[in-house]
């Protein structure tokens, strides 16, 4: 009888032991990932206008920011972004250069997924979402255009690349603009793209 309990005792304990590890893995895995990113872009100024009185210039630039992650399953989580952008695209129009969102605040809400791994320390995934483009009227120097909060539709592939103490994710990303983005229309509608290449950091 004493051997039945002592092996029930021994039992329930490495159970008890496997449970409390394996809930700690699952309560970290669960838990929200913080980190900033870096990277540049090129501005993709478009008009729907054919036939423009003015020359678009697009030029690259360079953003920074914060990030965040919270996980909704294994394969899909949320990643809200801010992120400012420095950059140089311009307008010509008659015999004036005219910057076009010299710096800008981007609010983003983008849908990860986590495609299958290639290894256990190389992740291939994708993001989509809505980004809300908030441009800093400041003083700068020359003529610049007078833009308005603008919306686009982002979408993103990239690799987590786990290592000892955090997470790089380099990824490609397009930002297409949806609004126009001059604060006085004149008929035709000016939007704000971006191509990117940011890498980001986070915390395991």
């Amino acid at each position: 009888m004493k051997n039945i309990v002592l092996i029930a005792c021994v039992f329930m304990a490495c159970d008890y032991s496997a449970y409390s590890q394996l809930k700690s893995e699952t309560t970290k895995k669960n838990q929200p990932s913080f980190g900033f990113n870096v990277g540049l872009n090129q501005s993709v100024i478009s008009s729907s206008n054919t036939e423009n009185q003015f020359e678009i210039q697009n030029a690259p630039g360079f953003r920074l920011g914060i990030l965040a992650d919270f996980s909704l399953s294994e394969k899909w989580s949320v990643s809200p972004k801010a992120e400012l952008s420095f950059n140089y695209g311009s307008i010509i129009e008659d015999n004036t250069t005219y910057k076009v969102d010299p710096q800008n605040l981007d609010f983003m809400a983008h849908f990860k997924y986590r495609i299958k791994k290639i290894d256990k320390k190389l992740n291939p995934y994708f993001s989509f979402g809505p980004n809300v483009r908030v441009p800093l009227n400041g003083e700068f120097e020359g003529a610049y255009y007078d833009t308005k909060v603008a919306l686009a539709a982002d979408f993103a592939f990239g690799f987590d690349i786990t290592l000892e103490s955090f997470i790089i994710s380099p990824e490609i990303r397009f930002s297409g603009g949806l609004t126009d983005i001059r604060q006085n229309p004149t008929g035709q509608v000016l939007r704000g793209s971006n191509a990117m290449f940011v890498i980001n950091f986070s915390s395991k």
